[in-house]
């Protein structure tokens, strides 16, 4: 092998291993591929907020609220909490909902609660004990896919599901879904 040969061979070798990084605009769209991404997030937690903010469902001037479990039944990792706390900030932004709580901090109050019992700290400044909250609504949900191939072609649907139930009498008092749907197509000949 000549020399220019082994050159231009080594050269190819070394910008096909490089790689480089951009920032871009969250506010673009992106659609790289099947995968659940920012673009869909944003999606759902603004219609889902939106749906939220619209509905008479909700007794009192401010119901308190709280956020459940959302199950992934998808073949992915997705952060689902990355979603509720998408939707729980914009809800206490909009100050209309109480906004309590849920497992994402009972472990840390109980931690601070139960240091502040240890006698480490003036019980005149310590929380009194018994004075949370209750909530009025728990929401929970669940996160599916539907996925079908043909040939060159694969589709993906997505459903997010959210249900906010009653917790005096059980009753579901609000539910919405968002679908998101995608379709790739691989090219006969590429990378």
């Amino acid at each position: 092998m000549s020399r220019i040969a082994a050159l231009f061979l080594s050269s190819l070798v070394a910008i096909s291993c490089s790689h480089k990084v951009q920032d871009i605009d969250p506010n673009d769209p992106e659609s790289i591929n099947l995968a659940f991404g920012f673009d869909d997030l944003k999606v759902i937690a603004t219609n889902m907020t939106q749906s939220f903010l619209d509905s008479n469902a909700w007794g009192g001037d401010r119901p308190r609220i709280v956020f459940g479990g959302i199950q992934n039944r998808t073949t992915q990792h997705i952060d689902t909490i990355n979603i509720t706390d998408t939707i729980r900030t914009a809800l206490i932004q909009s100050q209309k909902f109480t906004v309590l709580a849920g497992d994402q901090g009972i472990g840390e109050i109980d931690n601070e609660l139960a240091y502040q019992q240890s006698g480490a700290v003036d019980l005149a400044s310590a929380a009194e004990l018994g004075k949370q909250l209750g909530s009025e609504y728990v929401f929970y949900g669940r996160f599916t896919e539907i996925r079908k191939q043909r040939s060159d072609t694969t589709a993906t649907w997505y459903k997010f599901t959210m249900n906010a139930v009653n917790t005096q009498t059980r009753q579901i008092v609000w539910a919405d879904e968002q679908d998101i749907a995608k379709k790739e197509t691989k090219a006969f000949i590429g990378w």
